[in-house]
């Protein structure tokens, strides 16, 4: 293979992964409740606790709030600057990886897994969004390899800084991939965590952590019970699945890569015989492991997401690689042109599958069709240039097969992507209300109100905070706001007010009020309907208004 090829592969799906980090809004609710959290510390400068809507928002930590705070100051509050510490990490997991296995293969194969990792949609799909998972992935890719390393400060270092990201989950994935790779292979436990690096763990976690503790007394429990016991054990986050959940998702998650990645199956009985004598079969086992660990925590926790299997994708990538660089383009590839050529014909001769049953705005609809014909034949191109790398021996063609479709899926879902940002964020309700004059910052009878709901998305748009009529202030998707919410309602300034308030301000209408109301509520819908002008509809949620002040005509 040409010494560039490889280098302009990756750099290709570098760019990839950059392309339209700004083309559509951001996607409610995660992405515009945190870039919402992030705009409040740029504002306040409260680096320490994270702030949504002006309330403590202990439900995530602060590593990612801050780093996009951070470009936030430098960039204005934009969509680029929320989304852009997720490509961050997106390229360090990449650089890691590669490393890694440009440091135990040879070069070619420290190229390969960063071109892998780059191009596994999963990868891609993070790369663009502002939560927390790709960060998280870094950290935990960090550790475990450091782990292996037998480096184990850097690895608890990076458990610290992982743990700053999103809590202890950055612990137990390491851990669950380490503890059982070392019990196969005969590694001494004991020695993945001494005393220093239990301290480098605790220098590194513990001030923030203690610091939110003492400003907010019942954080710990919070943490340790709410959010991670509860979250492992119960149904209560409405976000639980069947144990087998993952079991279609990782291999979806990462292809067609996972194809030449478990090329080296079949010789698993020699591995492990082998495991506690030669490199290579320990070497397969630590990739197993890695996959197979976390895996079986994550489908047994009852709280389950896609996204939740990210921190699986870096061993596969270095799996496929493995196997690529031994023993060349001929691994796996011709079942992988068959995959990649029948996921193209059923793309390109039934994109409509993808909308059947399916509650879609019809903008969305429509986009998705046109953007599966793309994806499939880009499939198809893969598929046939995977075929003829087999057939000629020509490695780049082989590689550039397997990183098409991925490479090309944000050019050809350009508009499929604006039509979901458009249905899914709150700009055009943000556009509609500062358009009418009612864009000033609010408090209890201000600019804005929202009725038992709060778009994620809009004060972020709007560059303010916003009061909100509510009962128990689950409208906030604050798990931590919800469960203290009588307590917070008392702070000096809350934004948080009476279930029934919005109805005083709307007879009262002491200054211009917009009231911001979800769709699905018909109670607020109808009086708001019979009293004011509907102002902006983006099929979830509605804006009325403004009321006109009485003695103004």
């Amino acid at each position: 293979m040409r010494r560039a090829a490889l280098p302009l592969l990756v750099l290709a799906a570098a760019v990839a992964l950059a392309w339209n980090l700004n083309g559509y809004r951001l996607l409610d609710p995660d992405e515009g409740r945190n870039a919402e959290v992030a705009r409040e510390m740029a504002e306040t400068n409260d680096y320490l606790v994270p702030h949504l809507d002006g309330l403590p928002y202990l439900d995530k930590p602060v590593l990612y709030f801050a780093a996009a705070a951070a470009l936030m100051e430098l960039l204005g509050p934009t969509e680029t600057a929320a989304r852009l510490p997720a490509y961050g990490f997106a390229l360090a997991t990449l650089a890691l990886v590669g490393w890694y296995a440009g440091r135990r293969w040879g070069r070619d194969a420290g190229w390969l897994a960063a071109l892998a990792c780059a191009t596994l949609p999963l990868t891609l799909a993070y790369a663009h969004t502002a939560i927390f998972d790709g960060a998280l992935a870094f950290f935990t890719t960090a550790a475990i390899l450091c782990f292996r390393d037998d480096r184990p400060v850097l690895a608890w270092a990076a458990m610290a800084l992982g743990a700053l990201t999103k809590g202890p989950v950055a612990l137990a994935v390491p851990l669950c991939a380490i503890v059982p790779w070392a019990l196969v292979t005969g590694v001494a436990v004991r020695r993945l965590a001494p005393a220093r690096a239990l301290v480098a763990f605790a220098l590194l976690a513990l001030p923030w952590f203690v610091a939110v503790s003492l400003r907010h007394p019942e954080f710990p429990h919070y943490v340790f019970v709410r959010e991670t016991l509860d979250r492992f054990t119960t149904a209560s986050f409405r976000r639980t699945a069947p144990v087998w959940y993952y079991f279609p998702i990782v291999p979806l998650a990462a292809f067609p890569w996972i194809v030449p990645a478990l090329a080296g199956l079949p010789s698993w009985r020699w591995g492990w015989l082998a495991r506690r004598v030669n490199e290579h079969a320990r070497e397969a086992w630590f990739l197993t492991c890695w996959v197979l660990g976390p895996l079986a925590l994550l489908s047994l926790n009852q709280s389950k997401l896609p996204q939740y299997v990210l921190p699986l994708m870096p061993a596969i990538a270095l799996a496929a690689a493995r196997v690529l660089a031994r023993d060349g383009i001929a691994a796996a590839g011709r079942l992988a042109a068959g995959l990649l050529a029948l996921l193209g014909a059923v793309l390109v001769l039934a994109p409509r599958l993808l909308t059947q049953a399916l509650p879609l705005a019809h903008s969305v609809a429509a986009a998705i069709p046109p953007a599966a014909v793309a994806v499939g034949l880009a499939l198809l191109v893969a598929a046939a240039l995977v075929a003829l790398a087999v057939r000629s021996g020509t490695p780049a063609l082989g590689l550039t097969g397997y990183a098409l479709p991925v490479i090309a899926l944000p050019f050809v879902t350009t508009p499929l992507l604006r039509a979901v940002g458009d249905d899914r964020s709150a700009a055009a309700i943000a556009q509609a209300v500062a358009g009418r004059g009612a864009g000033g910052a609010g408090g209890a009878g201000g600019a804005v109100l929202a009725v038992e709901a709060y778009p994620p998305s809009l004060p972020f748009y709007l560059r303010h905070t916003i009061p909100v009529s509510t009962t128990g202030a689950e409208e906030l998707t604050s798990n931590y706001i919800a469960e203290y919410h009588s307590r917070l309602r008392a702070l000096p300034g809350s934004p948080l007010l009476p279930a029934h308030f919005w109805l005083e301000v709307l007879a009262r209408c002491v200054t211009p009020t917009v009231f911001v109301t979800h769709d699905g509520l018909p109670g607020p819908r109808t009086w708001l309907q019979a009293a004011l002008p509907l102002l902006a509809d983006n099929g979830h949620y509605s804006a009325y208004g403004p009321c006109k002040p009485r003695g103004n005509g």
